[in-house]
């Protein structure tokens, strides 16, 4: 995967971090060039030929770069091709958005972004940022997206969140006997918003991305219900399998992947062999 994102950011994460980094209304322009050069602020640093900390002022605002700086960034930037001019093998939906990680590999295997959900403000500004060229809007809260609404596609794709599922997620709202899992209203029946917009469109696969301890959450329980969903309700074959992402970003990172194909198309896909 291009390094496309900040460095400390895993594939399709949600967190505002990366805004964080460089201001807490908007990011500079140098920050908007540099990532959709692809760069990180370090890769920046070596092919401006400046020092690591000049970079990051410019970065944060603290200082303006010169014209030559900001045009030698926007010579980085990879030209895109519309749609006739390269058109996609397949289109897909992105939900639980983050700032496009997990969208961006699908797009180098020739996938279309036809929709797109993230409700954090800051990760907003970034995705459009990283996708300067979507002709759709982002939409914010999926509890308010209609699924009819949803423009039809071939792959969805979900990072729902993760919080109420992660064991440091459980372990701090149990010290604030506050619920998780699927008793958390606010984040752990998202999966359910996932479900009803599958239903709506039947997609001919979904991708579903969260954190490992989905399987073990609530002794397993959490997990059969969600299989349950997808196998029995929505008539999807799936796999899964918990990937660590250390083979290709600089972190540990172990998250679980659950793969679902419509059944009525009499085909699998399957994680053996997988390494």
């Amino acid at each position: 995967m291009a390094p496309m994102f900040d460095d400390r950011t895993g594939p399709g994460r949600r967190s505002g971090s990366v805004l964080k980094k460089v201001g807490a209304s908007s990011p500079t322009e140098f920050s908007l060039l540099r990532q959709q050069a692809g760069l990180t602020t370090r890769d920046a640093a070596r092919v401006l030929g400046y020092e690591n900390r000049q970079v990051y002022r410019w970065e944060n605002g603290q200082c303006v770069p010169r014209a030559s700086v900001i045009d030698a960034l926007r010579s980085r930037i990879p030209v895109r091709s519309t749609g006739s001019e390269n058109p996609s093998d397949f289109t897909f939906i992105d939900l639980f958005a983050g700032i496009g990680g997990l969208r961006k590999g699908f797009e180098t295997i020739g996938g279309r972004c036809v929709f797109t959900c993230e409700w954090d403000r800051y990760c907003q500004t970034t995705y459009r940022a990283n996708f300067p060229d979507d002709e759709h809007d982002i939409a914010s809260d999926i509890r308010e997206v209609v699924a009819s609404d949803v423009p039809d596609h071939d792959v969805l794709l979900a990072g729902f969140p993760c919080q109420p599922f992660s064991i440091a997620g459980v372990s701090k709202k149990n010290a604030l006997n506050r619920p998780h899992g699927f008793a958390c209203d606010t984040q752990g029946t998202l999966f359910f918003d996932v479900k009803r917009i599958i239903e709506a469109k039947r997609p001919a696969a979904f991708v579903l991305e969260n954190v490992k301890n989905l399987l073990n959450h609530d002794k397993g329980r959490t997990f059969a219900i969600i299989r349950d969903v997808l196998e029995r309700e929505l008539e999807y074959d799936i796999d899964f399998k918990v990937v660590d992402a250390r083979s290709w970003v600089p972190q540990h990172r172990e998250r679980i992947f659950i793969v679902g194909i419509r059944r009525d198309l009499k085909t699998r896909f399957s994680f053996e062999g997988f390494e």
